[in-house]
């Protein structure tokens, strides 16, 4: 079985949790079958991590369109990464205009109030695209490598490959990798900030409209998550009743598993958010918890939230003197070092796909509170390997379960470990997917659905 893997997302250094969902699967299905690796078009990788990224996969042929990537100076690559950068922010900068414009408009009748929640949206979906078309030379590159390798399936990973479905030859089968679906995601946004409207309406239609039309090319989707999954199903089955999907989470490497040790299990001192504020479900789930929640749980349990991860001074400024007094510190070298006797918050409202933040404090022993729609994807019970909290009242009645019995604590972050070890270490999930290939081309799969263990 020979199978070509296309990211759009720098995969190597891993900075993010995208970067160790496909790692970890890689990796470990490069045993079972033989892996070929396209690299991002526009990656931004030195030679030395390059060397890394083959050292750590050896069993995979890594490919790239930037081939004197391995002699450049590393100067020579920052400058054309960052000239197919300015390409593609200008393309977005040309919609912000128009959006800027549209604010004075409204400034000029005299409303003097900030943006509304609504027009926020409009901007926000309005002014991205992830449907630029790929460069002849990356095209090109992908029908070498499935000529040269002999490809059975081409796997496409994330919404900016999506239209790549157009360029595979109809003799290789095609699969979808749904690390967050774009209608889905928007769906959640017009939810959770309540601004329904015949303007929203129109926006997650058009954007489900295109998704739903390359989705349908293609043999196999896989999700991360059963809602993801009963939702593509039902909006794709009229359009191709052959379509096979696939819940199949992302593994969590075994090194990320910590000792968990009662003895050494500190009572919480503290809270921590993990997320950088590019991905807006992040910006919205601690935006949400500082105006609505941190206050009070300072106050009654004076724990403080630390935000890990890369925030505009804006942002930063913006909550400077929070009475909440929340802490935005950046990048954290050693992440677990710092977690210790923290309680790992996801208010997260807003996307799709798994949580890595919730997964990893699991598995190094950190007790969670998350919303329920955080934990989609993950099989955990209330009280029993987390907190699901949905208001300010259940977050800080949560806290208060947490910090009230040490004990307690402990056995719930140890049954949270279990269960990550049972269900997402990197054995059990990548089985999952490689039974999936091998039923894809024997046609032995139910067209609908395919169960997973």
């Amino acid at each position: 079985m020979n199978i070509l893997v296309i990211s759009y997302y720098q995969l190597y250094p891993f900075e993010t949790g995208a970067s160790i969902a496909q790692f970890g699967m890689i990796e470990y299905l490069s045993n079972l079958c033989h892996i070929s690796l396209l690299l991002p078009e526009n990656s931004s990788m030195t030679n030395k991590e390059f060397t890394k990224l083959n050292e750590l996969l050896p069993n995979v042929k890594i490919y790239t369109i930037h081939s004197m990537r391995q002699h450049e100076s590393n100067s020579k690559t920052q400058r054309k990464y960052i000239s197919s950068k300015i390409f593609r922010f200008l393309q977005i900068f040309k919609n912000k205009l128009k959006f800027f414009f549209k604010k004075n408009q409204i400034v000029n009748v005299g409303n003097l109030q900030n943006i509304s929640v609504e027009e926020d949206f409009i901007d926000r979906y309005s002014s991205y695209n992830p449907y630029y078309l790929h460069t002849k030379k990356y095209i090109e590159k992908i029908h070498e490598i499935i000529v040269q390798d002999e490809i059975d399936i081409v796997q496409l990973e994330f919404l900016e490959n999506l239209n790549l479905v157009t360029a595979i030859p109809a003799s290789v089968k095609k699969v979808f990798v749904q690390h967050e679906g774009m209608f889905y995601r928007i769906k959640s946004h017009i939810i959770a900030k309540q601004i329904e409207s015949v303007v929203t309406d129109y926006i997650f239609n058009f954007y489900k409209s295109i998704e739903l039309s390359l989705l349908e090319q293609f043999d196999g989707i896989l999700t991360f998550n059963d809602s993801e999954k009963e939702i593509l199903k039902i909006s794709l089955e009229k359009r191709n009743n052959k379509l096979s999907f696939c819940v199949s989470p992302y593994p969590i490497l075994e090194p990320d598993f910590q000792k968990l040790d009662r003895e050494t299990f500190l009572k919480p001192n503290k809270l921590i958010f993990v997320g950088g504020e590019n991905h807006f479900p992040n910006k919205d789930a601690v935006e949400w918890f500082l105006e609505e929640t941190a206050v009070e749980i300072f106050k009654n349990f004076r724990l403080r939230l630390y935000v890990i991860g890369k925030w505009s001074l804006d942002t930063i400024e913006k909550y400077k003197n929070h009475p909440s007094q929340v802490c935005f510190l950046g990048y954290v070298e050693d992440l677990y070092e710092f977690s210790k006797g923290s309680i790992s918050i996801a208010p997260v409202r807003i996307g799709g796909g798994l949580r890595t933040k919730i997964m990893l404090a699991m598995a190094q022993g950190i007790p969670v509170i998350c919303t329920k729609f955080a934990l989609e994807g993950i099989n955990a019970k209330h009280l029993e390997s987390v907190m699901i909290a949905e208001n300010k009242d259940l977050f800080c009645w949560s806290v208060e379960y947490l910090l009230a019995d040490c004990e307690r604590t402990y056995m719930m972050c140890r049954n949270a470990q279990n269960l990550i070890r049972q269900e997402y270490s990197q054995p059990i999930v990548s089985q999952v997917r490689h039974s999936f290939y091998k039923s894809l081309l024997s046609n032995s799969l139910e067209p609908d659905n395919f169960v997973s263990s």
